[in-house]
């Protein structure tokens, strides 16, 4: 502007003339009439190139223009972003010809105009922050100082009202990262490209703009020649990201491409020849690029693969064929996951991530396959773990996760519900565990509605997951939200995975809704077939509806097996539904409660929802005692949803 131009007529010509017009989205920019009105003149001329520079929320008419994400550039020219944004702005002035794309009475088709603009370029707009004028600058250097040159007439007009470094925290954003196929000579090395494809997923996962859908939904497609749209669909997501990985002894070739969900067309693409000894490298380096596609900004040193890894190849593979042997949930496979990663240790001692995976291997095989040994072997091997973890990573989200484990155990619930909740704040979105941790500890305590609100966003997060809609229908069960967890039913129906629980659920949940005789029937015949049995602990077809044969079967089934079944609180509930409350509280998991010896993982069926009101008699009473729940009450005054204190020495629970 020189002294006496009248501001808005320069402006406009300066608009008209643009071939872009770079508008920087910012808290104030976006309250300004003048820069609205300018990205509104620039968008009907299709010369709109919008960035976002801070943390904000467009203008509803521009949602759905692709915006760059420079929040975090400071003025790095080889900042990746940066560069990537200089050549995407190359690319549309280059081709937004002015017969395209610019109005015919605007001033940049007029004879006048044309022969002007031959002569000197259009100077770039004033605006108001000394942040916004370096940005602009920058970027007007660049683009006319490039051996790509940019045609002499092709100008940027730059509107803003203030810049900030700011990071993104647009969370719209959603991706799934699918298995990358294995493209090696060896079909064995298939566990090399599933650890590639899990380590991407949780790296994406760590950038707070972008949701990312869980490794057990993502995996669900594996091998499946399934349409992207409809993956897109059913994991809810935007964006997809497959590949394919092809390793020959010490090369590698990685091959990515991101694709919109929506329609399937393909966003970026990307092939990486790299030295195996490279891997850790690539896959953050995959990461930023998938990151740079998406326009989210992504900090320097989030995805450190330092943070609980290893900068060793050899320990990295046996890390990664064990991790693929202990998904499968297979007892020998728990077993040699365990041995894999013991060897991985050996080579690097320091390899905290194989620390923690050894001991959930452990755990899993525990839980799984319950016995004495696994029990001791499980309990020797998280103590170890914890010392080692305790010096490399102290405030790692695994290392939070194993301590809340520990005090759950000593039944010091203050300081399990401390290191757990940590855990789960800590924990990656893809990483159930940290999640489960948490949950545990609140379901214990009788916080059932806390736990729902925790556990629902992993069911988004893994919407292909069996086992997280059942335990949100065991959560809303015992919320005595009927309605929901039917509704929760129906939908896990369509999903793979074993569903004998489920169905028992199921069952249940219709005795309580007192459904008539023909849908309890037939609720029981789908619930002994998915446990592939013949009667549930005596309970058939024939006999579910006459309370007297249905009670003798029980006590029946209770003289042959109660003993066996010491962690089986389904038992209770069926002694329950028939008014047996004697039976039901001489079921071995709650006497194993009343005596303190039930592993407190197992405890938080204590809340599920018994007919007949078995949590008002003693013996319950005798159990959350033991359990050191209602000193926990006291002391915290949080006593959860379903007990309260009467007085300073006593309780009741319903």
């Amino acid at each position: 502007l020189r002294s006496g131009e009248d501001y808005d007529k320069v402006t406009e010509a300066a608009l008209e003339s643009a071939k872009a017009v770079v508008v920087l989205w910012s808290k104030k920019s976006v309250d300004s009439r003048w820069v609205r009105a300018e990205a509104t003149q620039a968008d009907r001329n299709h010369t709109l190139v919008p960035v976002m520079i801070e943390p904000c929320k467009r203008p509803l008419m521009f949602e759905l223009k692709q915006t760059a994400e420079l929040g975090h550039w400071q003025g790095d020219a080889n900042d990746k972003a940066w560069l990537n944004f200089v050549s995407d702005i190359k690319r549309f002035t280059h081709n937004n010809s002015a017969s395209a794309n610019t109005p015919a009475n605007s001033p940049a088709n007029t004879p006048a105009h044309n022969s002007q603009a031959k002569r000197k370029r259009v100077p770039l707009l004033a605006i108001a922050a000394a942040v916004a004028v370096v940005a602009g600058l920058a970027l007007w250097s660049q683009l006319h100082s490039s051996n790509d040159t940019v045609a002499p007439e092709s100008n940027s007009t730059i509107a803003s009202a203030s810049s900030t470094t700011a990071p993104n925290t647009d969370t719209t954003k959603s991706i799934a990262v699918l298995p990358f196929a294995n493209f090696s000579s060896d079909p064995e090395q298939e566990y090399f490209s599933d650890g590639l494809s899990e380590e991407l997923l949780n790296q994406l996962a760590q950038i707070k703009a972008l949701r990312v859908a869980g490794r057990t939904s993502s995996f669900s497609f594996k091998g499946k020649n399934e349409d992207l749209r409809v993956i897109g669909e059913k994991l809810g997501v935007d964006n997809i990201l497959e590949g394919s990985v092809r390793k020959a002894g010490n090369q590698l070739r990685i091959t990515a491409q991101l694709i919109s969900a929506a329609n399937g067309s393909h966003l970026w693409s990307k092939t990486y020849d790299r030295e195996l000894k490279d891997i850790f490298a690539i896959q953050e380096e995959v990461a930023k690029d998938v990151s740079t596609a998406l326009s989210i900004t992504l900090e320097v040193g989030e995805l450190s693969h330092a943070k609980g890894g290893t900068t060793s190849v050899e320990a990295y593979d046996k890390f990664l064929q064990a991790h693929q042997l202990a998904s499968g949930g297979e007892l020998a496979g728990f077993q040699q996951a365990q041995k894999l990663y013991r060897e991985a240790l050996a080579i690097d001692a320091d390899f905290a991530r194989a620390w923690y995976e050894l001991m959930y291997a452990h755990m899993l095989e525990y839980t799984i396959y319950s016995s004495a040994g696994s029990a001791a072997a499980a309990s020797a091997v998280r103590s170890e773990a914890l010392a080692r973890l305790e010096a490399l990573t102290p405030e790692a989200w695994w290392t939070h996760a194993i301590r809340a484990m520990q005090y759950s155990d000593r039944k010091n619930w203050a300081e399990a519900d401390r290191e757990a909740s940590l855990a789960a704040t800590l924990a990656p979105s893809t990483d159930a565990n940290g999640v489960r941790v948490y949950g545990a500890t609140l379901r214990i305590t009788g916080r059932i509605k806390q736990a729902i609100t925790l556990w629902q966003p992993l069911v988004k997060a893994e919407p292909q997951a069996l086992i997280y809609s059942l335990f949100l229908q065991a959560l809303l069960d015992m919320d005595g939200r009927t309605t929901d967890a039917q509704t929760e039913y129906e939908r896990s129906k369509q999903l793979a995975g074993a569903r004998g629980t489920v169905e028992i659920l199921a069952l249940l949940r219709k005795w309580r809704t007192q459904a008539d005789a023909a849908a309890v029937t037939a609720q029981l015949q789908l619930a002994l077939a998915a446990n592939n049995v013949s009667s549930l602990y005596g309970i058939t077809p024939a006999n579910i509806h006459d309370t007297t044969a249905a009670r003798a079967a029980l006590h029946q089934w209770f003289e042959q097996h109660g003993s066996e079944n010491v962690d089986d609180m389904n038992f209770s509930q069926f002694a329950a539904h028939y008014g047996d409350l004697e039976l039901a509280l001489a079921a071995p998991a709650l006497q194993g409660m009343a005596s303190g010896k039930l592993s407190p993982a197992l405890m938080s069926v204590i809340w599920s929802p018994f007919e007949h009101g078995l949590r008002s008699d003693p013996l319950f009473k005798d159990i959350v005692r033991n359990l050191g729940l209602v000193d926990y009450w006291r002391s915290s005054g949080n006593w959860g949803d379903f007990c309260k204190p009467l007085g300073p020495d006593d309780f009741e629970c319903h």
